[in-house]
């Protein structure tokens, strides 16, 4: 048992110290590569989580695993994100409003670092206000090193917040993740700081739980970590109900996490976030994991318009939170899952919101989701598509069917466990 482990554990840091070697997709089979290897390394990832839970007293393996593997992510190009993120704290330092002016004005263009690199250079940003804070205090330079550094630092946290809650055996399926590691330390996203403002969140939610003094203190920690959250990705959300039926009588707290995101709303001159996930997602449609099964059949959508899905979003993940009131824990699971199920567009980096949440719930369905979502990444090939950026079936089978076989698997051991004998 324990040599395959090590044989899995050793392909999982070959195949992610690879991907390296497939990171500039200006070159046309580069993302085909990338996401080959990158799959194969998620899959070595699920046999080494598995095997882990046979060791004992394994600390130093943990953290050795873990904080390689994000070593190894450093060098690795960043997303083109990172760019926006430099602009937009520029425009800001400058003492202009990121909602009103564009990279490319003349008063702040000379003033940007990589300003062709910037997506959407001719538009103002569409990233929600607690992000903008974000990226102002953030001093931009020519590369992402940097930001790589400050979202690690933000992962690693949320890692060793969590293991306050969970063994090494179960943490492991978050830390060891090739998305995670690849997604903060490589590509540069801002989400691990959404992820720690999770962990926060369930831990003083549970300490909330177990306590019967101080408990005001535990509230008040939980609805600023939710605050946050929401302020950084609007989506967030949909936590809000489940966190109410978890605080009880003292759920009045939770006016701090509807008062932050609304102060900086409020500071921006801006009333909401263009959209619930607070990026360009807005702009076309991309990647969904539920709409397109309508659109290709009763509704088409011929243009890849946004619509307001997001709304019908809010309105499913407000009624799971309703039904699970009185299990709170699994209203966030699903009420954060049916988000991103329903959401209209799904970018790869999405799905390590729900990563804690399912290793916290031991829900590994999700753990799956992530290792196939690296599928995401052929759209940079748009030579393998009929219409750019526009995902044909094959596609989504390549995401959706190993996560449905892996469900129905784990789904049927559980019942034969809870079938009396």
């Amino acid at each position: 048992m324990k040599l395959r482990f090590w044989i899995a554990l050793v392909a999982q840091f070959v195949l992610f110290a690879s991907l390296k070697l497939f990171d500039d997709w200006t070159l046309e089979w580069m993302p085909v590569y990338f996401v080959a290897c990158a799959i194969l390394c998620g899959l070595a990832y699920l046999f080494a989580s598995t095997e882990f839970a046979a060791l004992n007293n394994a600390v130093w393996i943990f953290w050795f695993v873990t904080i390689g593997l994000r070593l190894l992510a450093l060098p690795q190009a960043p997303s083109n994100e990172v760019w926006r993120f430099q602009a937009d704290g520029v425009i800001q330092r400058a003492g202009f409003n990121p909602y009103q002016v564009a990279p490319n004005d003349p008063r702040v263009a000379g003033k940007i670092p990589e300003l062709a690199r910037v997506p959407r250079n001719d538009e103002p940003t569409a990233f929600a206000p607690g992000a903008e804070v974000l990226f102002r205090i953030i001093p931009a330079t020519n590369n992402a090193l940097l930001y790589k550094t400050i979202f690690g630092v933000a992962d690693l946290l949320a890692i060793a917040l969590i293991l306050r809650l969970l063994d090494k055996q179960t943490t492991v399926w978050l830390a060891w993740n090739p998305l995670v590691a690849y997604s903060f330390f490589g590509a540069a996203h801002f989400d691990s700081i959404i992820l720690l403002a999770i962990v926060a969140l369930i831990c003083f939610l549970e300490r909330f739980e177990q306590t019967v003094q101080s408990r005001w203190k535990f509230a008040l920690g939980a609805t600023v970590a939710l605050g946050i959250a929401i302020a950084l990705r609007p989506v967030c959300l949909v936590l809000l109900i489940p966190s109410l039926f978890a605080l009880r009588r003292y759920s009045i707290a939770l006016a701090a996490a509807i008062a932050l995101p609304v102060l900086l709303d409020c500071v921006f001159q801006f009333p909401f976030a263009q959209n619930l996930f607070g990026d360009f997602g807005h702009v076309s449609r991309l990647n969904d994991l539920f709409w397109w099964l309508i659109e290709d059949t009763i509704l088409p959508n011929w243009h890849q318009q946004y619509y307001r899905y997001d709304v019908i979003l809010l309105i499913v993940s407000a009624l799971i939170g309703l039904l699970c009131m009185r299990d709170w824990r699994r209203g966030m699971l699903w009420s954060l899952g049916a988000s991103l199920i329903l959401a209209p567009v799904l970018n790869a980096w999405y799905v390590t919101w729900i990563l804690p949440v399912a290793t916290w719930r031991r829900a590994f369905a999700w753990h799956f989701l992530s290792v196939t979502i690296f599928a995401y990444y052929l759209f940079y090939n748009e030579r393998l598509f009929a219409l750019p950026w526009h995902a044909e079936p094959w596609l989504r089978g390549i995401i959706v069917l190993p996560v449905l076989f892996a469900m129905t698997v784990m789904v049927t051991q559980r019942h034969q466990v809870l079938k009396p004998s």
